[in-house]
Formats: C-alpha cells, sequence, structure tokens
C-alpha cells in the first residue's frame, strides 16, 4: 500500500487523507510507530519511460522500498539526508528531511529543506542524534521560508536553516552521500533532460533512492523514484560517471511512493542570493 502523503498538520489518520499529498510528516509521538507501518510498501507510476541513453548514471542497491522511521546524525554533524523536526509551543510539529547545503552572501552556513514543512520561522529546528530522539543537535530557527509559485509559473517549495553560532565548519557536511557537488542545473537545463534519466534523493526515510525522470518543464520536474511522507525536502540530483553530482532540486509530493513532484533548488538560491558549494574538481556543463 502506497502511504498517504499528507502536508500541513498529518496526523494518524492518513487513511482518510486526500491522496494527492506533500512530504512531510507531523509527528505526535505517540502515533509514530503506526505512521511507519502505514509508509512501508510502493506502487509503481503507471507508464515508466524506457532507460535512456544519457551522460547521467544511477547508483547501485538505490531501489528503495524499504523505508526507516528517520534517521539521526549520530556523528552530530549538519548533512544531507538526515532528518531535521522543527516545533510549535505544543511540541514536535513535523518532521522532513535536511537537503542541500548552502551558504548565505554574509557567508553563513546552512541547509534547505521543503518549505511546506515550515510549521512557523522563529521555532525551535533540530536534528536527532540517536535512535531514542532524546539527543538533539541544534539549528537556528527558518528564516527563509517559500511554498509557492512565482510569477512565471515555477514552483518554489524550500526553506533554509542556518547553523547556529556554536557549530564548527567540520560539523557541515556538503557532499551528498559522499558524493561532491559538481554545480546546479537551472530549470531550463533540467527541462531538456529526456525522460528515462535517472535521478536520484538523499531521504531521511527511504535513503539514496534513484528512478526514471518521467516529464519535466521549467516549472517543476516528475520523478519515478521512490519516496515516502518524510523525506519532503531531500536533495534531488544527478550523478555524473565520475560520482559527482549535479542539484537539480528539493523533493516536494506526490501521490505515490513512485510519483513524485521535484520543486527546483536555483529559483530558490537566486531569490535568497544562496550558493550551493561546489566540491567536486571538475564543473560540467549542463551542470
Amino acid at each position: 500500500m502506497a502511504p498517504d502523503r499528507v502536508g500541513r498538520k498529518h496526523t494518524a489518520r492518513i487513511a482518510t487523507l486526500p491522496r494527492m499529498t506533500r512530504l512531510r510528516w507531523a509527528i505526535p509521538a505517540a502515533v509514530l510507530p503506526f505512521l511507519f507501518v502505514a509508509a512501508c510498501g510502493g506502487a509503481a507510476a503507471t507508464s515508466d519511460p524506457r532507460p535512456v541513453t544519457t551522460r547521467f548514471v544511477t547508483l547501485p542497491d538505490s531501489d528503495g522500498g524499504h523505508p526507516v522511521p528517520f534517521t539521526p546524525t549520530t556523528d552530530h554533524t549538519y548533512r544531507p539526508g538526515v532528518t531535521i523536526v522543527d516545533a510549535t509551543a505544543s511540541g514536535p510539529a513535523s518532521q522532513c528531511t535536511l537537503g542541500w547545503p548552502v551558504t548565505s552572501s554574509t557567508g553563513s552556513r546552512g541547509d534547505l529543506t521543503a518549505g511546506h514543512c515550515v510549521s512557523g520561522l522563529g521555532q525551535p529546528t533540530w536534528l536527532y542524534t540517536d535512535s531514542s530522539e532524546t539527543g538533539r543537535l541544534p539549528l537556528s530557527p527558518y528564516e527563509l521560508h517559500e511554498d509557492d509559485s512565482l510569477a512565471d509559473g515555477t514552483m518554489l517549495d524550500a526553506a533554509a536553516a542556518f547553523l547556529p553560532p556554536t557549530a564548527t565548519a567540520a560539523q557541515w557536511v556538503t557532499p551528498i552521500d559522499g558524493h561532491p557537488i559538481a554545480g546546479v542545473m537551472t530549470p531550463r537545463e533540467a527541462a531538456t533532460l529526456p525522460r528515462g534519466t535517472p535521478v536520484c534523493m538523499a531521504g531521511a526515510r527511504a535513503g539514496l533512492t534513484c528512478g526514471p525522470l518521467l516529464d519535466a518543464n521549467t516549472r517543476s520536474l516528475h520523478w519515478g523514484g521512490y519516496a515516502v511522507v518524510g523525506d519532503s525536502g531531500s536533495a534531488v540530483f544527478v550523478v555524473n560517471p565520475d560520482q559527482s553530482v549535479c542539484a537539480v532540486g528539493i523533493l516536494h509530493d506526490g501521490p505515490a511512493d513512485r510519483d513524485n513532484t521535484i520543486a527546483y533548488v536555483e529559483p530558490a538560491l537566486q531569490k535568497w542570493n544562496l550558493t550551493i558549494p561546489v566540491t567536486a574538481p571538475h564543473r560540467l556543463s549542463p551542470c
């Protein structure tokens, strides 16, 4: 059974919720085990495209299908693919995925997630550091937040949380699951990718998964890889033959495990004057 993936204020009654849903997970502690059971399994997207010959490659063991409840940062680093949580006065509000590393125009280091994950600006934000959810590594509260479309129709679903003053430079990890970043694709570049191009994601619940590009235009990208509730905000990318990655977008939503919408990341970078650090030795084009 594919999970119902809802956006704002998700509760335990997931079986009765609409199908077109966000991948943010609101997490009342008492219901988390039931949500995990409901999120196991997956339905394939219809009319998957045939594989195509492209310079981009897939990654081994990345089909997905075995989600975990959440991913803590056991080494106390801020790295893509771990669970990020924000709170309200009544307790934890949502569980999403820490995505692209970014620097601001003033040199502040931080990370992106999905804009629809934000319960409110100024609220406490943290990463879990252990499987018991008791250890917490703080981030500064969300400072930037957008969950809308630009005037030209481009989807914008992003939020930025920056590292607190107590964090060290060594705690900020920029590679995506060990893969250095080679650059950022613009929406126009991504829209030229053929159907079937392998596209990958680093999710806090589904893990590192890859799947075919189903459709793309300059507003958003439709992806057939595996993702479940709690993966919202994940970094979405294509992989070069040298194993470096090109940033494409941020996981937004989807009606089924292998039927997902991606918001491009480049418009958010431009809007807020942010930069994704390029660490790969060679920059390729388009990327």
